[in-house]
């Protein structure tokens, strides 16, 4: 860590601010790692983190690199059942995590557990990071050797299937970081917000590099990150769609009624990210472009940037080539192209993100071929000034029993901006129909009548097989918890067809009159 004296981190503990210089968060995180190697943890050990942003997640995965452990991040919205899974497959024997339950769970599976929360919540028992660090407190500071390899495990997506762990190097990151810095301009005296799961690689990425450069940081959470945000000022700030289309709501709901929308959107848009603002960084999944717009009208210096997290970043909107509604233009440090046949991204980086993957209790080395082009699974196109714009997946085709393929993708972003729906789900029904779920969570459900005249009226401008013989409306969302969003709320489409569309009261379209209903 540099300019260990005069760059900050800003956290919450029972519900107070606390702030700690990078010099006391090096100490901490060497009195964590004491304890880590009193438990006989040390390099090769392998250790699950589970829980929300906090000083004290940064803290255990710090001291897993002192110790030359692996660190294993997991989202703290995965479902008890499927985080326990992890930890069995990855090999951990140690657990921090900051949830009650998942500690007795992990107590009772013969994990030692170390609590990140508060130490008042933890089962009797179990110690918490507060606890260690008065223990701890003056443990010298240990000199730690260069590594070289992996330092930690995520996963990947889990959207077409189910996530794979694979180990993770520094180098990749700091690199990208360091062109990040160059382009958009930023560095030691910046304050960067993080609120997303620090399980959530890139958030990682940037926390590592800033504590090396000298970057402030806010620690925060999607209960508190506006407020936190209006209170700490940062110039920084990183989050995914989801999260903007939510400040859009919020926002839109705040301007008065006698006011003009526009100017009185720009002053309130302003207000929620706060006056030092310099870049947002978005990505994850495509952005709305209409809410993209929105903000860059608005003022805001909102960057829709695109990778992978196996790969590594591949498109970048910067302050010199921005175009909403697309991911930006290729990596200048790798290349960038489509197949010929299936318009699949294709990217040829120097510094994937991937060391190697995990295979029973080793590592597997990742050793790519330089001169190849490797596949991402997304399906894109260029436009004529080179801004790539992601249109979907690649197994984002339904194979319809008369042979023809429907890509289904810009189906379902029509679908859902004409009726209203916060998702669309396209899927091919037992009986080879083409039909559409449509979830509502923000905003009232429609009637049945005027989403049936919506989907008509989008049938006609499709093709005959690409059109919808049936839709059923699921007046919630699909949820993590029920295994159908990813930890990054990206649709996992295989797991939403077999809980949600198997179980649907489908209505048909065809037909002059209302809709019936039909259950498969």
């Amino acid at each position: 860590m540099t300019h260990q004296r005069s760059a900050s981190i800003f956290f919450r503990r029972g519900g107070i601010s606390q702030q700690v210089n990078h010099a006391q968060c090096r100490a901490d995180a060497n009195g964590v790692a004491a304890a880590l190697r009193k438990r006989g943890f040390g390099p090769g050990s392998r250790i699950a983190i589970h829980g929300a942003t906090s000083y004290e997640w940064v803290l255990a995965d710090l001291a897993c690199v002192l110790t030359g452990a692996l660190s294993v991040a997991l989202y703290p919205s995965a479902p008890l059942t499927r985080a326990l899974a992890t930890i069995r497959e990855s090999g951990c024997r140690l657990v921090f995590t900051d949830r009650a339950d998942a500690a007795t769970a992990a107590v009772s599976a013969g994990l030692d557990v170390i609590f990140l929360g508060d130490r008042t919540n933890a089962p009797d028992g179990v110690v918490s990071v507060a606890e260690l660090l008065t223990t701890e407190a003056e443990t010298p500071i240990a000199a730690t050797d260069p590594r070289n390899g992996p330092f930690t495990i995520v996963s990947t997506s889990g959207t077409l299937s189910e996530p794979k762990l694979f180990a993770v190097a520094a180098p990749p990151l700091l690199f990208t970081m360091d062109r990040f810095a160059e382009i958009y301009g930023f560095g030691a005296g910046d304050r960067l917000l993080l609120y997303l799961p620090l399980s959530h690689l890139p958030q990682r990425m940037m926390l590592y590099w800033g504590l090396r450069e000298g970057l402030d940081f806010v620690l925060s959470d999607p209960a508190h990150f506006v407020t936190d945000g209006h209170t700490f000022e940062p110039t920084l700030h990183v989050t995914v769609p989801r999260v903007l289309e939510h400040i859009r709501w919020r926002a839109r709901k705040m301007v008065p009624a006698d006011a003009p929308e526009g100017p009185a959107l720009t002053q309130i848009y302003q207000t929620l990210f706060g006056p030092r603002i310099r870049s947002i960084f978005v990505g994850s999944a495509p952005t709305d472009l209409a809410l993209m717009s929105e903000l860059l009208a608005a003022g805001l210096p909102v960057f829709e940037v695109y990778g992978t997290t196996e790969l590594g970043m591949i498109g970048l909107n910067t302050p010199a080539a921005r175009l909403p509604g697309t991911v930006g233009q290729p990596i200048p440090w790798g290349e960038v192209r489509l197949d010929r046949t299936t318009r699949e991204v294709l990217v040829r980086t120097p510094t994937p993100f991937m060391y190697g993957r995990l295979v029973g209790d080793r590592v597997e080395r990742w050793e790519p071929d330089p001169s190849a082009f490797e596949s991402t699974g997304d399906v894109g196109e260029f436009d004529g000034q080179g801004f790539l714009r992601i249109i979907g997946r690649i197994r984002d085709f339904v194979a319809l029993p008369s042979g023809e393929k429907v890509f289904i993708a810009p189906i379902e972003s029509a679908l859902a901006q004409r009726t209203g729906a916060d998702l669309c789900h396209l899927t091919l029904r037992a009986d080879g129909r083409l039909a559409a779920l449509l979830f509502f969570e923000s905003r009232a459900v429609p009637d049945d009548r005027l989403v049936l005249d919506e989907i008509r009226q989008a049938n006609e401008g499709l093709h005959p097989w690409e059109r919808l013989k049936a839709f059923a409306i699921v007046d919630r969302m699909p949820t993590v918890e029920e295994g159908c969003l990813t930890e990054t709320t990206k649709p996992r489409r295989h797991l939403i067809d077999r809980i949600h569309a198997a179980s649907a009261e489908w209505r048909p379209v065809a037909g002059p009159a209302g809709p019936g209903t039909e259950t498969e």
